[in-house]
């Protein structure tokens, strides 16, 4: 199926001109959301607070939960075609290629970007985020946008909701029972040793203790950051909420 895009639709107004292209019935793959972790407790109130219509930001530090919490309210909402985006690995280039949309210049990108997602009236997730500059061109003038960030981004009517650390109401250990069983060995391995550092601790400190490489180790914390086992808050740096330490260290002798 063939069909025409403009990029005259979207708060910058500019236009693009005509963009022939092919394949308007599916999402490519790679920007599908992915589904919420398996095991989700929790957040009831952050989810209770997620609108449809407009632009909601997730806001709070790495490891806390933010992309979880949107793919679970996607996961329940159901309704229409869902984008996702994470900008932390995705460009627009790629998206547009994707869709089929080709030779459009940079500066006319982010223009096509806002029509195809009011044209297709996707829901959008836009993953990642790292500053306000980085994510309003892309907004579209109507439907349901979710952002996550690490920082707060003061976005012009947009509702911002803050992600803290989940507390414990009776569900959270076993939560973490759950998720502990399914770690590969070396994340595993690294979750209970590192529970013994106190505060803040880097990738060398890590290392150390695991007595592995730090690029090595790097990744394995990264992975347990994705878990929510785990949280980043700075470049190589890493914290355990209390709850999680406490959990991790009974796991020791294991």
């Amino acid at each position: 199926m063939s069909d025409v895009l403009t990029g005259t639709t979207g708060t910058a107004g500019t236009a693009t001109g005509a963009i022939r292209f092919r394949g308007w019935n599916e999402v490519p793959p790679q920007f599908r959301p992915p589904l919420p972790p398996r095991h989700f407790v929790g957040r009831d109130a952050e989810l209770a607070g997620i609108r449809a219509g407009g632009v909601t930001v997730l806001s709070g530090p790495g490891g806390v939960g933010k992309t979880a919490l949107a793919l679970k309210w996607l996961q329940e909402r159901r309704s229409g075609d869902q984008l996702y985006v994470d900008l932390a690995t995705q460009d627009l280039d790629q998206l547009l290629r994707a869709f089929r949309l080709t030779g459009v210049d940079a500066d006319d990108r982010p223009a096509v970007f806002r029509s195809l997602v009011i044209r297709r009236q996707f829901t959008l997730l836009l993953d990642n985020v790292d500053s306000a500059d980085q994510v309003t061109r892309l907004l579209p003038a109507s439907g349901t946008v979710l952002v996550t960030s690490r920082v707060k981004l003061n976005l012009p009517q947009s509702q911002e909701i803050d992600v803290e650390p989940l507390a414990d109401d009776g569900r959270i250990g076993q939560l973490l029972d759950r998720s502990y069983v399914e770690l590969p060995e070396r994340q595993a391995r690294l979750y209970r040793l590192c529970a013994w550092q106190p505060g803040t601790f880097g990738v060398p400190a890590a290392a150390a203790i695991a007595g592995e490489s730090d690029c090595d180790v790097e990744d394995a914390l990264d992975d347990l950051v994705e878990k929510s086992l785990l949280t980043e808050v700075g470049d190589d740096a890493f914290r355990f909420h209390d709850l999680v330490r406490a959990h991790a260290r009974t796991k020791r002798y294991q």
